[in-house]
């Protein structure tokens, strides 16, 4: 059975600075509250929060760095706190 809806593309037309892409994830009540909580503590917002989680997890499949997959100035934009 295929899933619904259109298949990630790792290039596509380029966006201008601050436009949002929207990625769609529907975590259940307890997962989002954990992720919540634990994004809170380091005091970043969600969604840098799960981008950082999510290269950490890519770098270590490739068995590189971060800045290997992503330029520094991108990565950085993930780091700044609330």
């Amino acid at each position: 059975m295929k899933a619904p809806g259109v298949r990630a593309k790792k290039k596509g037309t380029r966006l201008g600075r601050g436009a949002a892409v929207q990625v769609v994830c529907y975590p259940r009540p307890k997962t989002k509250a954990a992720l919540v909580e634990a994004s809170r503590k380091v005091r970043q917002a969600l969604s840098s929060f799960m981008i950082r989680a999510s290269l950490e997890k890519a770098a270590m499949l490739h068995r590189c760095e971060i800045t290997d997959l992503i330029p520094q100035a991108e990565l950085r934009q993930y780091l700044r706190e609330k």
